[in-house]
């Protein structure tokens, strides 16, 4: 795959959009036109009838057109990952699996016990790899709860927004540990244990700027405490502050899962309306692996803590 197979894609995929948006828009105005002549309505009448139409036609043009051209739609973003996305993981990262469709599946978070899974639930993006010996997995992932009012209508709102992140540890930990920032919508406080018949019970630092940034809930604090030194409240405090307190970590069996509401789709190609910019494109794809990276040297995951 090459940057010029990339292009050719974004732009097979253009010539289709703008073909399929013309034609359909055409039809679709016309036979509006035709109706309300026949009609028999006033000028005002017809004008007024006409901006509503433009807006149908607008949103039904959008549907249309979209679904005519998922196959090119799928082309240009599958050249534009496996040239993009995928060579510059390989860089990074030894030991890749990549792919673009699949994701987490919701029901590793929802055997967390910590995570709400929603109502509606899409990932994809998945990786799989190694950074400076550290295993890890991650995925974007879209959660979205079901709400319906009291006239019954329904509506979904989005509760997570942005990417899991799981990191492996030959070190099994034997507690749950779960550091919640304020912001942090999808955490859901888990009952007893099944194995243990422990539960998650709240408890406080010593630092009170680490406390009114992040809700902490462990089923043990002694354990708990055994990785909470000084330094790493230190790192997790600033790391809160960065995101927003959009940001949780739950120590689970021999991983750590950190959830990153960012409200963002990473990994994603650009609109096709203009060519693609090659430079800008790799620093993007850059920064989002480095999200990544940051997060493993930042808690030095590698350290002997978690071994």
């Amino acid at each position: 795959m090459t940057y010029q197979d990339v292009e050719t894609a974004r732009q097979d995929y253009l010539a289709k959009v703008k073909k399929q948006t013309l034609i359909t828009t055409i039809a679709i105005l016309g036979l509006l036109i035709i109706a309300i002549i026949f009609s028999g309505a006033t000028i005002q009448e017809a004008t007024l009838v006409l901006i509503a139409c433009m807006f149908f036609t607008f949103i039904t043009v959008f549907t249309i057109v979209s679904l005519l051209n998922r196959k090119v739609r799928a082309n240009y973003r599958k050249a534009y990952k496996e040239y993009f996305i995928e060579r510059n993981l390989r860089a990074v990262f030894s030991n890749l699996e990549y792919s673009h469709e699949l994701g987490l599946p919701s029901s590793f978070l929802y055997n967390t016990g910590m995570i709400n899974t929603g109502d509606r639930y899409r990932s994809n993006d998945y990786v799989r790899a190694r950074f400076k010996n550290v295993a890890f997995c991650q995925a974007d992932v879209h959660i979205e709860v079901e709400d319906t009012d009291s006239d019954g209508d329904t509506q979904y709102y989005t509760i997570f927004k942005g990417r899991f992140m799981v990191f492996e540890f030959p070190k099994e930990f034997n507690f749950k540990l779960a550091l919640v920032g304020k912001k942090f919508a999808a955490f859901k406080k888990s009952g007893r244990d099944k194995k243990t018949g422990r539960k998650l019970e709240k408890f406080a630092t010593e630092s009170p700027t680490f406390n009114k940034l992040i809700k902490a809930y462990a089923e043990d604090g002694f354990e708990a405490f055994y990785l909470l030194d000084p330094k790493t409240i230190a790192t997790i405090e600033d790391i809160t502050v960065k995101h927003g307190s959009r940001i949780a970590f739950l120590f689970v069996n021999n991983q750590l899962i950190i959830g990153l509401s960012n409200g963002k789709d990473s990994f994603e190609p650009p609109h096709p309306f203009r060519p693609i910019d090659e430079a800008k494109e790799n620093a993007k794809v850059i920064s989002d692996i480095k999200i990544v990276t940051d997060f493993v040297d930042s808690l030095s995951l590698n350290r002997k803590l978690f071994k």
